[in-house]
């Protein structure tokens, strides 16, 4: 896929992305900073450059809709109008471009040309799925890396790149951004004494499911040393992406980039966290506390 061939080292300035991000006092405000990083980090192979109009609707799309809706949740009192707005100015867009000859270089020219008899509707409203996936999915995990790395020493010099591996595999675990999963169900059949019929929706807590004491040894504790040696059961039952033909596509270059990323913010950043209450903000997505996580250059 175009984003796990991103060039990362060589394609994004990180300190200058977060001082973009942040207040002016290197403040990092939780439930936004991480989806507005991950937005730029990934920025040229969502819409190249010269995709100016359609780049102009990922931002409006991004700040209204992912995290205004998706995960602080201030929108849902009242008539949302921005989905189905930057929807139409997708469909619109796209119906002026013509499909490439060459290798997808974005999520627009995979969009463009995907075969079938998909309406320019459809292609839009796929785009929209592929952003939110790609940018507050990811982005939200950042923020938790970079929170409990902080909290949990993981913020020094000395932090090897195996250490973030783990870090964020047990960050995924505790905090899964994708808290609960829907599937609707093929067949009748019975779930944990339960009948269930064909057509139904089936959710699925992967939060629980990631906290059960009878799969995980102190369940409840951050323990990133766990994933040195894991059991069968274990590998089963993470579900941070889903599983199965409807897996998240994100999961590859979504583990790279939280690897990538949170490996130099906490080697090369001191950190400090503020929350303003303990408990995680669920939304559609998963998200930290309210509060700042402050970073400094080292």
């Amino acid at each position: 896929m175009v984003l796990s061939r991103h060039a990362r080292p060589s394609a994004f300035a990180l300190d200058a992305a977060l001082r973009q991000v942040g207040d002016g006092r290197r403040r990092l405000r939780h439930q936004r900073w991480g989806v507005e990083l991950i937005r730029r980090y990934f920025a040229p192979v969502i819409a190249d450059q010269r995709h100016t109009e359609i780049n102009s609707l990922v931002d409006a799309y991004v700040t209204a809709s992912v995290v205004g809706d998706d995960i602080v949740g201030h929108l849902v009192r009242r008539p949302h109008h921005t989905v189905p707005a930057v929807r139409a100015g997708f469909a619109e867009h796209l119906g002026r471009l013509p499909a490439r000859e060459s290798s997808p270089t974005d999520l627009v020219d995979i969009v463009l040309g995907l075969e079938g008899e998909l309406s320019l509707t459809d292609r839009a409203q796929l785009l929209q799925r592929l952003v939110l996936s790609t940018v507050g999915f990811t982005g939200v995990a950042l923020e938790w890396v970079v929170l409990l790395g902080v909290q949990y020493g993981y913020n020094t010099p000395a932090v090897r790149p195996e250490d973030i591996r783990s870090l964020v595999r047990e960050a995924l675990r505790l905090y899964p951004t994708a808290w609960r999963l829907v599937r609707v169900a093929a067949v009748d059949h019975e779930l944990a004494g339960l009948s269930v019929r064909a057509g139904e929706h089936v959710l699925i807590g992967t939060h629980a499911i990631h906290r059960a004491g009878a799969v995980w040894d102190e369940p409840l504790a951050m323990r990133p040393t766990r994933w040195e040696e894991t059991t069968e059961g274990q590998r089963q039952s993470y579900l941070p992406f889903g599983k199965g033909e409807a897996m998240c596509p994100a999961s590859g270059f979504a583990l790279k980039a939280l690897e990538h990323l949170g490996y130099l913010i906490l080697r090369d950043y001191q950190g400090s966290v503020r929350l303003r209450r303990s408990a995680p903000h669920a939304r559609t997505l998963l998200a930290p506390p309210a509060g700042w996580t402050h970073l400094t250059s080292r």
